[in-house]
Formats: structure tokens, sequence, C-alpha cells
């Protein structure tokens, strides 16, 4: 589904406060020099300030929200295109709603127009017009600079990036796999192979190389093993059900379920009620 299409997510506070900024002064530019609604014929007192109070508002309604999308991207570890357009709707319309008060009772001081009649003609006009500017603004200076910072990824690595992306090895010397260990779930041993299970791209991928399972946890020593078959990534784990004689894992994001050994049976017990 197109909707569910992975969208770059920035949960950089000075990337957003860029943007915020960027967005403010991007009303402030149409209030002034394309003057809609007539606002360049308005005549009031104070009237730069009042106007410059909708970039303000702009900027700071845009920083909140993303407060709050930072928050629910840091649990969900997944940000797609229908995330994004429910954002900058939730946006442009709590700015529309913020500068409707704004306009009734500080510029035309005129509380009695506050009333659903009133807003909700106001918010269609501001809403289709001025707000679907604002809307597209939004999501390409996002996706813009959010892709810029992919193609520099490689020459500005931090260490963070470094410590998270690992080599496997397998048995044979050219044969190898790198991939950041936050996004490994479990290994699966096959005879003379081992199936890797990955996210990328919020996708569940399987890499398969030549080796040993026990090679395989040398290298990844945060692993836990539960069957002679399988190791697990801790942060992946989600329930155990059944007995010790037919107990299964369940994993996180993924609808896949591991079986667990009855000689790890405790420890995988120990691992879900007293995670470190």
């Amino acid at each position: 589904m197109f909707l569910n299409k992975s969208f770059p997510y920035n949960i950089s506070l000075r990337v957003h406060i860029f943007i915020g900024i960027t967005l403010g002064f991007f009303v402030l530019f149409i209030l002034f020099f394309l003057e809609p609604f007539d606002s360049g014929s308005s005549d009031f007192s104070f009237k730069t300030i009042y106007l410059t109070g909708y970039g303000v508002m702009t900027f700071f309604m845009y920083f909140i929200i993303h407060l709050f999308s930072a928050i629910y991207y840091k649990k969900a570890k997944v940000w797609k295109l229908f995330e994004e357009i429910i954002f900058c709707l939730f946006f442009i319309i709590s700015v529309i709603i913020i500068a409707f008060f704004y306009t009734e009772i500080i510029i035309n001081k005129n509380p009695e127009r506050l009333n659903l009649n009133h807003f909700f003609g106001w918010f269609k006009v501001i809403f289709f017009g001025f707000g679907t500017l604002l809307f597209i603004s939004a999501i390409l200076l996002r996706k813009r600079y959010t892709r810029t910072k992919v193609q520099d990824k490689s020459e500005d690595l931090t260490k963070e990036d470094l410590i998270k992306n690992i080599t496997i090895s397998g048995s044979l010397k050219k044969e190898s796999f790198q991939v950041d260990q936050t996004n490994l779930v479990y290994v699966k041993s096959e005879n003379n192979y081992v199936s890797i299970f990955y996210f990328e791209e919020n996708l569940l991928k399987e890499k398969l190389l030549r080796s040993t399972l026990s090679n395989i946890q040398k290298q990844l020593p945060l692993f836990v093993k539960i069957h002679r078959s399988y190791i697990v990534n801790p942060d992946f784990t989600l329930s155990l059900k059944g007995s010790k004689q037919n107990a299964k894992l369940y994993l996180k994001k993924t609808e896949h379920s591991i079986p667990v050994s009855q000689p790890f049976f405790e420890t995988v017990h120990t691992l879900l009620n007293h995670p470190k």
C-alpha cells in the first residue's frame, strides 16, 4: 500500500528548529508580500507586530507537535508516509485553530464571533487555501533535508553509528554481512548454514551465510541462546507461552515465534521478567 511506504525521519532538534523557523518565515512572506485576505489593505494599530504573531505561532506549533511525534517514533521505531501525512495535517489544523482565536480575540477584538458556524466557514477558507500551501511546504522541507542527511551519512558517521554497524563473517573468507545490529532479530541454524533475520526499511529480511551457530554467537555476544538452533536479540523478545516441554517465544514487530528448549526455559523466563 502506498501509505505504508517508508518515509525518512530525523529526530534532531536542531533540524526541526530550522524547519519550524523556515515555515514561520514562509507564513510571514505570504502575509506581507502576497497579502491574502486583504491583509495588506487592512489598517489597524501595530499591524506588523500582530501579523508577525502568525509566524511565531507557526514555529511553536510545529516544534511542539514534533516533540510528540519524536516520542511516538522512539517507541514505534517506524515512520511511514501515513504517519508523515497525519503529522502535517495535525500541524496545519492546530495552527489554523490557534490562528482563529488569535484573529478574533487579539486582532479583531470580536469574541462574540467565537462560534462553530463562523469557525467552520473560516476554517474551510484557510485550510483549502493557505493551509494547503503550508502542508505541502512542510512535507517537502522535511523530506528534502532528511534526504540530504542520508546522502552525507557515509561522510559524517557518528561514533554511535559506528558502534551499531557490525560485520558478521561466515566460514568462507570472502563471505560477510554488514548490518545495524539494533535491527538484528534472531539467527537460526540450518545444517552448515545460518539464516540471519533482520529489519531493513521496516521489513523483516533473511540473509543466509555458511557458518555454525556458535561462530555467529561469538560475534553477537549480547544474543541469547534459547534453542540448540536459535539465538535471539533480547531487545525483540515479547512473550513466552507454553510449558517447559512445549514453549514458544514471540517476538516484537513480527508474527514469528521460536521454539524454546527445556534447558533454556528458565533463562528466557528470567529475561522477560527481569530485563536488563
